[in-house]
């Protein structure tokens, strides 16, 4: 495999150039998972090393999806199941991408395992033992999934109390762990400035 050496903030930003103009929904998605995962990290109390590293996990967390074709990122129908398949190798081929960067390759247990769930339905592995730093990304990734248009929830599109009802009554399915009602709590008492970030970064 070939390593190259670049700088962690020219990969991030050259990355994230590329997912915009792959995708720009998935690329403005990424911006609000990475914003929530910070403040989530924030209000949890990590250390603010660990804030950082897992905001930039959130913003790298889908780079994966270059993979997947836009036919499929943009369908507003259920998908096949082949075409479900597209979709659930994005987190193995994130974590690929990040490999052959020697100054990203600590960011791939957030992009690897931010869609695996605590009860072992999640993907790639249905694991139940996950990363805290991914634990944190997944519940940011559930949430704007749940609260921002897409093509394929016009009509499923949640509020952000709905949706935090939701990531509250779920625990098994996108609560990650005993820190779960601390960020479901962060989210509801910081609505306004959850919103606004929406509104900065091209969300609903």
């Amino acid at each position: 495999m070939e390593v190259y050496t670049y700088s962690e903030h020219y990969l991030r930003k050259h990355l994230m150039t590329s997912l915009k103009h792959y995708h720009y929904t998935t690329y403005l998605h990424s911006i609000r998972v990475a914003k929530l995962t910070y403040l989530v990290s924030k209000q949890l109390g990590l250390p603010p090393e660990e804030q950082i590293y897992n905001c930039k996990g959130g913003l790298l967390h889908d780079i994966g999806k270059f993979l997947v074709p836009v036919s499929i990122l943009d369908k507003p129908e259920k998908l096949t199941d082949i075409e479900y398949e597209f979709v659930k190798i994005h987190p193995g081929y994130g974590a690929e991408m990040l490999k052959i960067f020697p100054s990203l390759k600590e960011l791939i247990p957030g992009v690897l395992y931010h869609h695996e769930r605590l009860d072992g339905s999640g993907y790639p592995f249905g694991v139940s033992i996950i990363p805290l730093s991914a634990q944190i990304i997944g519940i940011c990734d559930s949430f704007d999934a749940m609260t921002t248009k897409r093509p394929y929830n016009e009509n499923r599109l949640k509020s952000m109390q709905e949706a935090i009802f939701e990531l509250k009554t779920k625990p098994g399915k996108v609560q990650p762990g005993d820190s779960g009602s601390a960020r479901t709590s962060y989210f509801g008492d910081k609505g306004e400035s959850i919103s606004f970030y929406f509104c900065v970064v091209g969300g609903r």
